[in-house]
């Protein structure tokens, strides 16, 4: 997946909406989610995340633990597995805050939100999500694609 024959990898940002469906089974759009996590561990593509994303992953984990979903082994295994998928953890910066809070008034987003578009801005790379009022709201900021649009992953 080069980018512009340029030689360089496509870049991308998931958020915790995309990384959740890989281990909570039953999801929608569990086929596309699957088939981008094992693009990224391939190393097809450089997949990026905010810091946020660990906390936010980890509460759904923790959801899915306390309505029976998974058992509670599963969800610390699930946590240790991500480790070893290939995902670029980027710290958010005092200065990102400013870019993150014009973001989410100019687009009435949440700073979580806003904290996936700004990371997705800022490393040129295209936002991969599950939520449709995301991508709605995000207009022309950064380019954000849905994980159900996603076939063979032609993004």
């Amino acid at each position: 997946m080069d980018k512009g024959g340029q030689g360089e990898k496509l870049r991308i940002v998931v958020d915790a909406s995309v990384v959740a469906k890989w281990i909570i089974p039953g999801e929608p759009w569990e086929e596309q989610a699957r088939v981008l996590r094992d693009t990224i561990v391939s190393g097809s593509v450089e997949a990026y995340i905010p810091v946020l994303l660990l906390y936010e992953v980890a509460s759904v984990i923790l959801r899915a633990c306390s309505r029976g979903i998974l058992k509670l082994s599963d969800c610390m295994e699930a946590l240790k597995a991500l480790k070893y998928i290939g995902l670029n953890i980027q710290a958010t910066e005092w200065e990102d805050l400013v870019e993150i809070l014009n973001i989410a008034t100019a687009a009435k987003l949440t700073v979580y939100d806003s904290t996936y578009i700004h990371l997705a801005k800022k490393m040129n790379a295209q936002l991969i999500t599950a939520d449709r009022q995301l991508k709605g709201s995000c207009g022309n900021i950064s380019k954000v694609v849905l994980l159900e649009e996603l076939n063979g992953l032609s993004i």
